[in-house]
C-alpha cells in the first residue's frame, strides 16, 4: 500500500515485513536524474559503437531526448530548492581557467 504523505511530500511504502521504508520527493527526483543520466551514458556509448548512419541517427535522436529530460528533472529540483547552484565568482573563475589552462599545456 503506498500513501502520500500530506505535510512532509513523502511516499511510504510498507514492506513485506511491515516495516515502513519511505522516499521523499527529492529522493525520488534525485534518483530518477541519476537514472537519467546513467542512461544517457549508455546510448552515448551505443551511438559512438553503431554500425550504420541511420542506427547512430536513432541514438543520438534519443540522446537528445534524454538531455531534455535531465534537463527538466534538474530545474523541477532547483525550483523546489532541491538543488542549489551558485553562481562562480569572477576570481573562481579566473581560477579555473589558469588551472585548465595549464593543465592543456
Amino acid at each position: 500500500m503506498a500513501q502520500m504523505g500530506q505535510q512532509s511530500g513523502q511516499t511510504t511504502k510498507t514492506g513485506t515485513a511491515g516495516q515502513d521504508m519511505s522516499l521523499s520527493d527529492r529522493d525520488l527526483l534525485q534518483l530518477a536524474l541519476n537514472e537519467t543520466k546513467h542512461t544517457a551514458v549508455a546510448v552515448n556509448t551505443y551511438a559512438l559503437e553503431a554500425s550504420g548512419d541511420a542506427l547512430r541517427r536513432d541514438y543520438l535522436t534519443i540522446l537528445g531526448d534524454l538531455h531534455s529530460q535531465e534537463k527538466q528533472i534538474f530545474d523541477l529540483m532547483q525550483q523546489k530548492g532541491y538543488y542549489d547552484v551558485k553562481n562562480a565568482s569572477p576570481q573562481e573563475i579566473s581560477q579555473a581557467r589558469s588551472k585548465f589552462s595549464n593543465q592543456a599545456q
